[in-house]
């Protein structure tokens, strides 16, 4: 077995570890013993300022006077120089590391030395930092400085050739003769390079592009925006980053992200992306812990993150998003949402590097809840101003109710649940406070620390790049803990002048541990924390059981104890993965090449419930339960092809190639659950004291293609592109099971077609066009009866027969997408605007469609419908600052609006519901966008007027009318990012914004019911006399048109609601601080004295201001990654991080 990650996930603990955190919580020193250096080290020490002039004498002793540092330097009479350090737990294996790389004896040393500085600077007189400069075959290299400074130490006396290269511009080599104890002077001026200009772009199938040459939208991120971001979440991390892709999360630590690129183009299937990882596509399923044994309903589950998430930011080299089917086509199916192409680090950085370059980076965030509830803290638990504590049953005055409509908490005596007894048992009263913080109590500071080790290697004909990544994550939910190790091996080689070989394979480990629920569940705290009295202090909840083993709690009806049900109802999970290829590139000739790929993606995945006894409000019985789900996936793709690439005339190119492929891959679901168990703690299924229920099914499906890919270019300003593929699925019957789905784009730029209007104002201008059809085939099964396992009857086998009828004739669903847009640079590439226009329509939607209850069936699988998406996208990019001194200010902005409409659905269908939750319907309804919420409204008159009826409260019956109440789709999105540089100092921050669309919220549905909310406090009274002056005054009509002018107390007004849905549908609009970062690349001066070739420092924070017009909670949360969107069911937190990032390369 491999071993777990970190903490084991299947431990239960009582209390939590404490962590480390800050100078607080340091471990005591560790001493590193002592160095001793020789005579000639000592003098390179003493140039390198290790003993240096800031210490000062005592005796025969030198002393640092920062106490910081902690070192002690002493001096032999030898002459010797020694080193003692003592340093922090948290940062003693890096420093020991580079104390070892820095101390290591070096064969320079013994013979004479000089050394080569300079300046390096772009054909601007820029100061460039960042260039590797480095002697071939040495080990002897560094950076430049923010400066354009570098400075290469300890270079034996002659003559030498430096080589200064970085992407994006030619490589420099240079000759120089180095003189002993002198320092030769060198500045060197770099040239952008060809492709640099131009810009290259990964796009479909692994195909690298001339970014000029592209005819459909596509957009980079930047990977070291995502690495300095911190998010562990790759998916999350992708939010404001691009125009038109939006990013929802559940809020939950690593919990599930969803992604959708241009709104979504299918009522019932996959609509997110697709990934694909140098060259294979990845599954990102986010399958929750669902069904029996309290495992989860529709409204609520265990989270424990798409499959995506696996992918760590450490090891990405380039990210191109494919926006929708016209840059996407040639993946097939899976690419009508567009796609994510990843491709991961390689050797070939180290070029030039004979010894490789290893890369040490360690971060650590601290991560709080960025918005809790807006309680009131007037009024406690109880009604009518009430309360009394016996049971916390029923059995005192009100005790058993879970609402805050009780006595105003001003310090008056009342026996509460934690009041103390005296020797009979009698309760003494204690003071009726408020507790403003009792929900915040309750969570933790979470704490996530990542390791990463890199190391990279290459030859002329061959790379090879190791890195291992350590997650160690505690939530900020009590318990919680997460743990990842990823192993990533790449490696190239030229095993022939013609013959290529690459591959690269991915090993990750994630478990953790009590994961929290969400949704309206008792798993997630939130839910008990809707209802939770406003006196209750959560402090005394901590030791949750009584000396009898009874469970201590505030109220016994409704929840269990928050701290009993974080650390006994304990969840794990453990997912193993594996992600791989191999290809194989010949060159034919020099215009003909052909390549032969496999890759495959496999994880199993097992998830563990158990429910303690002595559960409340979970739907157990006091023996507790247990439940267990495993899952198995795998996918593997192999294809061959051939690839053309040169010059037919001297003004015409041609880039070709045609290929076939195939697609295999099954998935197994199995899951098991026990209501109860006969001996409680003892959690295994043959405890189970009725027959489990258990569920099991397997999914196999394979696709076939053919596909051809064809790029003519005309003298470099004109392209056209034509690209098709015909995929034949298993999972389409016979005679529809084969389609066929083509594109055409072009690229035409006019800024080498007219030169007169080039210029300094004008850079560069292109305008593009693109046409595409792409196909999607159906899930497994949907043409054939399936019978699935179900629990044995009378101890035989037993099969469910399906309440879905098949459908022979099924047709593969269609997505026809047009696009135009502009790029356009000026004043030397110092402004940009990118603006896009596209229209997609997605027909013979799959669906499922009701039927007769008479034919014994519930729904029939037809092709039915029509959606359209429509909008436009606008990129900027301004450069407002670059002075000589190294001051550079950089803008970059996205806005993008997306209009979608559900256009038909079946002849006789006017809606389809995607989920139904309280009377609430998530709905693709003809007319309206997809996810409209459909609910029940108020009674209005003519005028649009609310109606209430005698008592001033709003008419709520089920004659109320019911009709679409919202939509969870924005009016538009955008974000605005910072970047300003000074030298060794840079400084980033984005914004990010989402205006428009409606969520529905249970917080404040089920807030404002229980009082626990700051709006119930307008209107709170008791009798008759109090509520007529002081009561709440709604404004609304009676059924005659005359104005309201009935009081009614808070109390009788907000219950009223429950089952009224349009009052608590809100403005989903934010602006938030996405992320904050301020670096600095630790100095030349400085990272020469430790033989390092560059340091960085890091301030990061994320997600750390909110504002927005909703109440209550995060609008951004979503409820999981499914197509059911625009619900909050007592919503987690999410989480405002911030912490350190140090990155050190020898």
């Amino acid at each position: 077995m491999a071993p777990r990650v970190g903490p084991s996930p299947w431990s239960t603990p009582v209390r939590r570890v404490q962590r480390f955190s800050g100078n607080g919580g340091a471990a005591p020193e560790v001493s590193s013993g002592h160095t001793l250096l020789t005579p000639t080290e000592q003098e390179v020490a003493h140039r390198l300022g290790v003993c240096s002039s800031r210490m000062e004498r005592v005796g025969g002793f030198a002393q640092r006077q920062s106490s910081s540092e902690r070192a002690a330097i002493s001096l032999s009479g030898t002459g010797g120089c020694t080193m003692r350090i003592g340093l922090g737990a948290g940062t003693l294996a890096l420093a020991a590391g580079l104390l070892m790389w820095a101390a290591a004896p070096s064969e320079a040393l013994a013979q004479q030395t000089g050394s080569i500085a300079g300046t390096v600077q772009d054909t601007s007189g820029r100061n460039m930092w960042g260039v590797q400069v480095s002697i071939p075959g040495s080990r002897l290299g560094t950076l430049s400085d923010a400066q354009g400074r570098y400075r290469i130490l300890n270079v034996p006396v002659g003559e030498h050739t430096v080589r200064l290269e970085i992407i994006g511009y030619e490589t420099v080599t240079r000759t120089v003769t180095v003189t002993a104890d002198q320092t030769t002077p060198l500045d060197v001026t770099l040239t952008q390079g060809a492709v640099a200009l131009e810009g290259m772009v990964v796009t479909a199938m692994g195909i690298s592009r001339q970014e000029r040459a592209i005819g459909s939208a596509v957009q980079s991120v930047q990977p070291e925006q995502l690495q300095q971001a911190r998010e562990t979440n790759i998916v999350s991390a992708l939010a404001g980053r691009a125009a038109g892709v939006q990013v929802r999360s559940t809020g939950t630590q690593g919990g599930s992200a969803r992604v959708v690129i241009r709104g979504a183009s299918s009522f019932t299937g996959e609509n997110q992306p697709l990934f694909v990882i140098d060259g294979v596509p990845i599954d990102n399923s986010a399958p929750r812990l669902t069904g029996g044994a309290g495992g989860g309903t529709s409204a609520g589950a265990i989270d424990y993150g798409n499959a995506a998430s696996d992918i760590n930011p450490n090891d990405i080299e380039t990210i191109t998003i494919l926006k929708g089917p016209n840059a996407a086509a040639l993946y097939g199916s899976r690419a009508a949402n567009g796609a994510i192409v990843i491709t991961t680090k390689t050797g070939r950085s180290a070029a030039g590097r004979p010894g490789g370059i290893v890369t040490v980076s360690q971060n650590v965030t601290f991560e709080t809840p960025l918005r809790l509830p807006d309680y009131q803290n007037v009024y406690g638990q109880g009604r009518r101003g009430e309360f009394g504590y016996v049971d916390g049953r029923g059995g005192g005055l009100y005790d058993g109710v879970d609402e805050s409509w009780g006595p105003p908490m001003d310090g008056r005596l009342i026996c509460q649940f934690d009041s103390p007894r005296d020797a009979s048992g009698n309760c003494q009263p204690t003071p009726w406070l408020a507790r403003p913080n009792n929900v915040k109590d309750f969570f933790e500071t979470g704490r996530t620390l990542t390791t990463n080790v890199s190391f990279a290697a290459a030859t002329d004909n061959s790379n090879v790049r190791l890195s291992l990544t350590n997650l160690d994550m505690g939530g900020m939910y009590p318990q919680m803990e997460l743990g990842q190790i990823t192993t990533a091996l790449s490696g190239g080689a030229s095993l022939m002048d013609q013959l290529q070989v690459n591959g690269s394979v991915q090993y990750i480990r994630r478990a953790g541990r009590n994961q929290p629920g969400v949704g309206y569940l008792g798993t997630n705290p939130m839910q008990q924390f809707i209802w939770f009295g406003r006196q209750v202090d959560t402090g005394q909840l901590r030791n949750y059981r009584n000396e009898d083993g009874s469970i201590f709690n505030w109220n016994h009806n409704y929840f269990g104890n928050p701290f009993f049900m974080a650390q006994e109802n304990s969840n794990k999970h453990d997912r193993g993965r594996i992600i791989g290829n191999v290809g194989l590139e010949f060159q034919l000739n020099s215009w003909l090449g052909s390549r032969v790929g496999v890759g495959t993606d496999w994880y199993e995945d097992v998830r563990i419930r158990q429910y303690a006894h002595g559960n409340t409000g979970l739907g157990f019985a006091q023996q507790g339960g247990l439940y267990e789900q495993q899952t198995s996936r795998q996918e593997t793709n192999a294809d061959v092809s051939l690839m053309a690439d040169g010059q037919l005339t001297s003004d015409i190119s041609l880039s070709a190639n045609a290929g076939a492929a195939r697609r295999m891959g099954w998935a197994r679901f199995s899951d098991m659950g026990a209501n109860q168990l006969n001996v409680p703690g003892v959690y295994n299924f043959s405890n189970a004291s009725t027959t489990p229920t258990f569920f099991n099914r397997t999914e196999e499906r394979q696709i076939n293609s053919l596909y051809g890919q064809a790029q003519i270019g005309f003298r470099d300003w004109f392209y056209v592109d034509v690209t098709g593929r015909n995929d034949w699925s298993s999972t389409l019957p016979d005679g529809n099971n084969s389609y066929f789905y083509p594109s055409v784009s072009t690229s035409l730029i006019l800024s080498d077609i007219v030169p007169a209007i080039q210029g300094s104002a004008l850079s560069f201008a292109k305008l593009r066009a693109s046409w595409a059809r792409v196909g999607n085939d159906a899930d497994p099964y949907l043409t054939n009866l399936v019978y699935s396992a179900a629990a044995p009857w009378g101890g035989s086998p037993n099969f469910s027969v399906p309440t879905q009828l098949p459908n022979l004739d099924l047709r593969p669903e269609q997505t026809t997408s047009v696009e135009v847009g502009t790029d356009l640079r000026f004043l030397r590439d110092r402004v940009g605007l990118d603006f896009t226009y596209y229209s997609s329509e997605s027909l013979d939607q799959i669906v499922p469609v009701q039927v007769s209850a008479t034919s014994g069936y519930t729904s029939r699988v037809m092709n039915a419908g029509l959606m359209s998406n429509k909008g436009f996208e606008v990129l900027g990019t301004v450069v407002p600052v670059d002075l000589p001194n190294g001051f550079r200010w950089e803008v970059a902005a996205n806005y993008a609006k997306n209009t979608n409409e559900v256009v038909r659905l079946a002849d006789d269908l006017e809606t389809l519901v995607l989920g139904a939750y309280w009377s609430l319907q998530v709905q693709a309804r003809r007319g309206e966008p997809y996810g409209a919420l459909f609910g029940r409204k108020y009674v209005r008159d003519d005028q649009g007027r609310i109606v209430v009826g005698a008592n001033g409260i709003p008419l709520n019956t089920n004659q109320n009318p019911l009709g679409v109440i919202g939509n969870y789709n924005p009016d538009w999105t955008g974000s605005l990012s910072n970047t300003f540089r000074y030298r060794n100092l840079d400084m980033s921050f984005m914004l990010d914004t989402q205006q428009g669309g409606q969520v529905f919220s249970v917080t404040q549905y089920f807030g404002t019911y229980a009082g626990v909310l700051e709006e119930t406090l307008e209107g709170r009274c008791v009798g008759a006399a109090d509520c007529a002056a002081n009561g709440l005054l709604f404004d609304g009509v009676y059924a005659d048109g005359s104005p309201n002018t009935t009081r009614v107390s808070a109390e009788d007004f907000w219950p009223a609601h429950f089952g009224l849905h349009e009052p608590f549908v809100l403005d989903a609009s934010f602006v938030k601080l996405r992320e904050l970062r301020v670096g600095y690349n630790l100095p030349m001066s400085f990272t020469n004295r430790l033989r390092v070739s560059s340091a960085n420092v890091s301030l990061v924070g994320r997600n750390l201001w909110l504002s927005t017009p909703m109440p209550h909670i995060d609008p951004e949360v979503s409820f999981d990654a499914s197509n059911v969107q625009g619900l909050e069911f007592g919503s987690l937190p999410s989480a405002r991080s911030f912490g350190l990032f140090l990155s050190v390369t020898p």
